[in-house]
């Protein structure tokens, strides 16, 4: 089946976790643990505007990512992403091979802006992935548009992105359904999902049972699901499940030794995974700053997040603004819980 397909956002997605900062050793580690596993692509880190430090995964340009990979790299191939508003695009070389797909993400308030990026990133070579920022944020209408204009620049691949982890199975039959009919063929369509709702591993499931089966298609998943609080689909659990029922050959145990030598310490200092928070930051779609800036405050119960989080109108889900979260906050405290604070903010 090498129309399925898996990548690694560890080093990426999870470096939210850590600040990236892996250590130079851990990172080769990782790599070499990965390939060994038979890993069809890893995402070795972002591209920013930053200064290079061999400890991290946050790199100014590819010469300093390449220093980390092995001179052999078998089948696996390497990729970063890109926040299109924090690079800058022409400093970026052209693709040599080394690492050939880039992922760049930007918001619906930004899309153009965005894909004038992708096409810059398409133009020097690489297989360029787009990948809109909460795609649930999209009604159909602009969905299909998006879907236009990335059928006009026509990238290597498309992502749905469940930036929020707000997906239930209903809408990711409704949204890979509208990829699925207005997504060029050749396309190949990507699948980034979160676990606020413990569902990323059914959800991923759901997707493999779904999809059009001439379609390539590449799913993420994290080492131990390491990523930004709750964190990711589970590299270990999708390798089984597609060894088990698509015929592949993944190798878990160099994963598992993965996750033992360099994961595991690192969630018992900093841990993720499911919490009634992020569940309910996730059942309004809402950017995840929310929920974690109102544990801040350590006062507040569940229920009281529950009442804040659903008055935060839909303009203001998708961008964090601590300044509206903190009148809401200071409204609910003042009221004693007793009053609709949509009304008084």
């Amino acid at each position: 089946m090498e129309n399925i397909r898996l990548l690694d956002c560890t080093l990426r997605d999870g470096g939210y976790i850590n600040q990236w900062d892996f250590g130079e050793k851990t990172i080769k580690s990782i790599i070499a643990r990965l390939m060994e596993a038979g890993t069809d692509i890893i995402e070795v880190g972002f591209l920013r505007n930053c200064t290079w430090e061999k400890d991290k995964t946050l790199f100014p340009s590819m010469k300093e990512l390449k220093k980390l990979l092995p001179k052999n790299p078998g089948n696996t191939q390497f990729g970063a992403m890109i926040l299109h508003n924090q690079y800058d695009v022409e400093k970026l070389e052209p693709c040599d091979g080394t690492v050939n797909i880039i992922r760049v993400t930007f918001h619906d308030y930004d899309i153009q802006e965005g894909l004038a990026f992708c096409a810059k990133v398409k133009a020097k070579g690489y297989q360029l992935f787009v990948n809109p920022i909460n795609i649930m944020g999209y009604s159909d209408q602009q969905l299909l548009q998006l879907l236009e204009k990335v059928n006009h620049l026509h990238p290597y691949g498309f992502a749905i992105v469940d930036t929020f982890g707000s997906m239930t199975g209903r809408e990711l039959t409704r949204i890979y359904s509208l990829c699925e009919n207005n997504l060029a063929k050749d396309i190949v369509l990507g699948l980034h999902l979160h676990e606020n709702m413990a569902q990323s591993y059914s959800l991923a499931q759901s997707f493999l049972k779904i999809r059009e089966q001439g379609r390539c298609c590449v799913l993420d998943a994290s080492l131990n699901g390491m990523g930004r609080v709750p964190g990711n689909l589970c590299i270990e659990l999708i390798m089984d499940y597609l060894n088990r029922h698509f015929g592949k050959s993944y190798d878990l145990d160099p994963v598992l030794d993965a996750i033992e030598e360099s994961i595991t310490p690192i969630k018992q200092q900093e841990p993720w995974g499911y919490m009634a928070e992020y569940f309910l930051s996730a059942k309004f779609n809402l950017h995840r700053n929310y929920a974690e800036y109102l544990l801040t405050k350590g006062s507040l119960s569940s229920r009281d997040m529950h009442q804040i989080l659903q008055m935060i109108p839909k303009e203001k889900k998708s961008a964090f603004d601590r300044d509206y979260i903190e009148g809401l906050y200071q409204q609910y405290e003042k009221s004693g819980g007793n009053v609709n604070v949509s009304r008084v903010y």
